[in-house]
Parts: C-alpha cells; sequence; structure tokens
C-alpha cells in the first residue's frame, strides 16, 4: 500500500475513534510498529492530530479530514491531465537518447506494439524502414510511419482521445488479445518506489496489461523523472519487464538483477 493512502488510512480510523493505538494500527496495516510511529510523525507534523503514549488522538480541527484527503490527491499522485502535444515538448532529449537506445531491440520482420506514450512516438520517428509489423493505439505513432513503406501497421481501434491522441476502451482491449507479439515498447506516468509502474488512467492501465500479456519480451522506456512518482493505477510490478531503458536510474535501489538495464546518459 503507498504511504499516502496508509495516511488516509490512519487519519479516517483515528477520526471514527477518536484515538488508535500504534499496536493496533501495525496489526491493521500489516506492517511494523515503527513504521506506523513514522505515519504517526508525519501526520502529527502537519498538525493532523496529536501524539499520545503508545499511539495517537485526534487534533481538534474541523479542516483536518478534508486538508488529508485533498493532499493525498494533490501531493502523490502524477497529474493526469497532460496532453500528448505537451508530453512530446518535455524532456526530448532523454526521450530521444532512450529511444535510440532501444532501437536495436528491434529486427527485421519483427511483430511489435507500442503504446501511445510520447517516448514510443520519439522510437516511432528514429525507426528505419524494414520489413516490421507495429501495432499500436496512438494516431500519432500511426501517421508518423505511415510515409514508411515497408512497415506495416495495425492501428487499434476503440474509442478515441482527440486530447491523447490514442484509442482505449474494451474494444481496444478486445483487439489486443488477438495477437501474440515478439516486443512490447511503453511508457509509464510513474515508477512508485514500491517498484509498481504506474498510470493515472484506469483504461491505459488496463489496455496496458492486455499488451503485457500478449508479448513475449516487455521493454520499459522512462525517463529519470519518472522514478519516484505515484500515479493511481498500477501496471505491473518492475520486475515484470524484461528491459528497462532509461538516462540515468535515480539510485541503485532501483537495479535489478532480473531486468537488464540501460542508461543514456
Amino acid at each position: 500500500m503507498l504511504q499516502a493512502k496508509r495516511h488516509l488510512l490512519i487519519f479516517r480510523y483515528i477520526k471514527e475513534n477518536d484515538c488508535a493505538r500504534v499496536k493496533e494500527l501495525s496489526d491493521m496495516f500489516s506492517v511494523s510498529q515503527e513504521t506506523i510511529r513514522r505515519d504517526l510523525a508525519i501526520l502529527a507534523k502537519s498538525k493532523k492530530i496529536v501524539r499520545s503514549f503508545g499511539g495517537a488522538a485526534l487534533l481538534e480541527n474541523n479542516n483536518a479530514y478534508l486538508e488529508v484527503e485533498q493532499k493525498a490527491v494533490s501531493e502523490n499522485f502524477v497529474d493526469t491531465a497532460e496532453s500528448f502535444i505537451k508530453r512530446t515538448r518535455e524532456r526530448t532529449d532523454a526521450k530521444t537518447r532512450i529511444a535510440k537506445a532501444a532501437l536495436p531491440f528491434i529486427k527485421e520482420h519483427d511483430c511489435i506494439i507500442m503504446d501511445n506514450s510520447s517516448t514510443c512516438w520519439f522510437l516511432a520517428r528514429q525507426l528505419p524502414d524494414i520489413n516490421l509489423t507495429v501495432i499500436t493505439n496512438s494516431l500519432n505513432i500511426v501517421q508518423t510511419l505511415a510515409c514508411r513503406k515497408k512497415i506495416r501497421i495495425i492501428s487499434v481501434g476503440g474509442e478515441y482521445s482527440e486530447r491523447h491522441g490514442d484509442f482505449h476502451g474494451p474494444v481496444a482491449e478486445l483487439t489486443i488479445k488477438s495477437f501474440k507479439v515478439s516486443k512490447f515498447f511503453f511508457s509509464c506516468q510513474g515508477i512508485a518506489p514500491e517498484y509498481d509502474i504506474r498510470d493515472g488512467s484506469e483504461l491505459n492501465v488496463r489496455l496496458k496489461q492486455e499488451m503485457l500479456n500478449v508479448s513475449d519480451k516487455k521493454i520499459l522506456l522512462a525517463d529519470s523523472m519518472k522514478f519516484d512518482q505515484y500515479s493511481l493505477y498500477k501496471i505491473c510490478n518492475l520486475e515484470g519487464v524484461d528491459v528497462l531503458i532509461t538516462n540515468k536510474l535515480p539510485c541503485e535501489e532501483y537495479r535489478c538483477s532480473k531486468i537488464q538495464t540501460i542508461e543514456t546518459d
């Protein structure tokens, strides 16, 4: 469970019961008592509760509950409102280098899936005109590859988002289920400290999970700003991918022996 969510649930419990002991909270959330003490210290510092011997009690503040709810949403989740155009203008150098590092994984006669991410769009722009099948839910990638004579493009249908230039929903998911591909290239909105790869759109997450299911090799393209970022829905765990390509890991804790990690910087 994310720390922010646990803080919210702890505060709700204390609000409903006026107080709580460290041991009962530890048992309730299946974490150590030391973790609960740290949680209570953070809540007390933000003046939502007061510490008491062996636990905590509610601080008399009519606005406290609303403030904690708003903090959980506004500070701990990645902004999901960015349009595709805005994303293509952010961290362009890093995304270009990551895309270039992904090119050697693409071989002639491959059948691959590329998601709707801006990093995959940067990859599409660098693809050579070779015999290749590309399946995507991104209209932007379709348009980018349309001039390649040798590349076969399969566009996933479904509900169209003009803001993000992609297709999603049950029709797209059903279409993806019918394929079996060699590689899946994708990105995300955040990689949480718990090593969860996350996204802010439930529809995007469901589609990406189907894409993962039909792919032999999963290749995550994520620039350094994605790390230590929360977003609402979990796509998969970092150990669920085969290759991680980034410009730079923020720390060695994200390096896993089971994953081939490539840093471009």
